[in-house]
């Protein structure tokens, strides 16, 4: 299997597990549509199916050797085209927007760091995805301050301007903290205390989900929600160490339907819970010759 196959699998792998997580309050997973009244379990995956081809095509990107100031005129009509498939696939749901962005600045950074070293450290790979997007990032928001409020503005850039919430452009742009400083320290200790790959990365989501500006949280929930009841709430369950037992699985069932009541949606941190398994498969490549 050549190198973007490889990481093509992982990013596919990735999204795909993502899903079968859970219970995650408020998100579509095996267990339900959570939050969502027009997507569900099958939606998500046929947004998968639709997508997976496109991810070998951006860790080539990187593969190729192409810098990161120039690499988003490669990635772009790219992550266009996987924008358009997967709304063909859902009958225009959007499923995976956030995560095509991110993924594919990761898949990029992967592939640099693979095709100079021979391997994949997931904080190179980071520092490289955010080197594509930190100045058009800076200038965005730049721009946003001078403009100030007015008419016309998307709930993420009204947010930015009310409090200051970058979301995926600012984890992006300074290089995926939540995923590096805590999700994939999460995934990695519950592993290495014998908890399943499952439990694992649901801690690993409540982990980011922890501390992420999840700008689909405060959309639906508003600020405060998010600031003083969902954050705290997130640190709570990131605390449990599993495996997890049956009666805490049964209280996560009854703050998915808490959260599919309220229609909150932390679809952010799923989206950096993707990512984290991503880097946390792309690092134990080693395409370094033996001799």
């Amino acid at each position: 299997m050549n190198e973007e196959t490889l990481l093509g699998t992982f990013a596919t792998l990735a999204s795909l597990w993502e899903v079968q997580i859970g219970p995650k309050p408020g998100l579509v997973d095996r267990f339900g549509s959570g939050a969502h009244d027009d997507m569900d379990y099958i939606t998500f995956l046929s947004s998968l199916c639709a997508i997976s081809p496109f991810w070998p095509l951006q860790a080539r990107v990187g593969l190729d050797g192409i810098s990161p100031r120039k690499a988003m005129d490669s990635l772009r009509p790219t992550g266009l085209e996987m924008e358009r498939a997967m709304t063909e696939a859902t009958g225009g749901v959007n499923t995976h927007k956030g995560l095509i962005f991110a993924l594919s600045l990761l898949l990029f950074g992967a592939g640099t760091d693979l095709s100079s070293t021979g391997k994949v450290d997931p904080r190179k790979a980071a520092a490289l995805a955010a080197e594509t997007v930190e100045e058009s990032v800076r200038i965005q928001l730049a721009s946003l301050s001078r403009l100030g409020p007015a008419a016309g503005l998307t709930h993420g850039e009204q947010l930015f301007l009310k409090h200051g919430i970058t979301g995926i452009r600012g984890e992006a742009s300074t290089g995926f903290p939540s995923v590096l400083d805590r999700g994939l320290p999460a995934l990695r200790r519950a592993l290495e205390a014998g908890a399943s790959l499952h439990d694992a990365a649901l801690c690993a989501f409540f982990s980011i989900a922890a501390v992420c500006e999840d700008s689909n949280v405060i959309s639906r929930g508003g600020y405060a929600f998010w600031k003083e009841s969902h954050l705290p709430r997130m640190r709570e369950l990131s605390e449990v160490c599993p495996p997890y037992s049956p009666g805490f699985i049964r209280n996560l069932h009854k703050l998915d339907a808490e959260y599919a009541s309220l229609r909150v949606s932390p679809g952010g941190a799923a989206d950096l819970l993707s990512c984290a398994l991503f880097l946390y498969w792309a690092q134990l490549v080693n395409m370094r010759p033996l001799s």
